[in-house]
């Protein structure tokens, strides 16, 4: 319960940000520095939350089957090594730092390859109607004049949009918000990859108003729908690394 609160409360206090953040944006400036710094808030609130719990990343999904985490395992075992041959004296801060993230984490390509699989079959299924239903949404909500068109760099922006989009943004709604949720309202059923249950409808909708706040456009609540294919693909894997491909295409 008191996990499932700290989560709603880390959330309502993002969307504050998020809502007081774009007006200002709007008013001075500093757009990318504001941005940078909601994205950071996703990335290491989640972390601080669960390490203060004496929790793990990983019993949250935050990791990307050692990825990630697995260099991060590979140097705390190595300060480990090194202090019990006596080689990094005054390391302890460093492993205290080290403890919580990837003990034990190696890098699974099986488990990392069914995870890319499962995202690219999901979008060969999802992606045809979501166009389709995302161009006569934005027809209609959208902002006027709006016309479909491929970015010319379509590679950069789908790196940025999986690195400094999808990944904080599915760290703190699929990974933290959902997981905590998940110990008060816990799903029962699924459609397909498609979890129905109160704590992704709620998580999913915290992500819709994060992103209609500040610009009050009724498109920009257009995330609430594929919000549920992104708890889909985190529940199947244990994971959030293929929400955070699917998300970021």
């Amino acid at each position: 319960m008191q996990g499932a609160r700290e989560a709603l409360i880390a959330a309502g206090a993002l969307l504050v940000l998020l809502g007081g953040g774009k007006h200002l944006v709007a008013a001075i400036g500093f757009g990318e520095f504001f941005f940078t710094a909601i994205a950071a808030y996703q990335i290491y609130v989640p972390l601080w939350l669960t390490q203060r719990r004496g929790e793990t990343p990983e019993s949250h999904g935050i990791h990307a089957h050692g990825l990630l985490l697995g260099p991060i395992a590979a140097v705390r075992a190595r300060v480990v090594r090194g202090m019990r041959r006596g080689k990094m004296t005054g390391a302890r801060g460093a492993r205290r730092l080290l403890a919580l993230y990837g003990r034990g984490a190696r890098f699974r390509p099986v488990r990392f390859a069914r995870d890319v699989g499962r995202a690219l079959a999901v979008a060969a299924v999802t992606f045809p109607p979501f166009a389709v239903g995302h161009h006569f949404w934005m027809l209609q909500f959208g902002a006027p004049g709006y016309h479909f068109v491929v970015p010319a760099d379509i590679a950069l922006t789908l790196l940025k949009n999986t690195f400094l989009i999808a990944l904080p943004e599915e760290m703190f709604y699929r990974g933290f918000l959902e997981h905590r949720l998940e110990r008060l309202w816990p799903t029962r059923h699924l459609v397909w990859v498609i979890p129905l249950s109160r704590t992704v409808l709620l998580a999913s909708a915290l992500f819709a108003v994060g992103h209609f706040l500040g610009e009050y456009n009724p498109a920009r609540l257009a995330p609430f729908f594929p919000a549920f294919v992104f708890a889909g693909l985190t529940r199947r894997s244990g994971s959030i690394c293929g929400a955070v491909l699917y998300h970021g295409m």
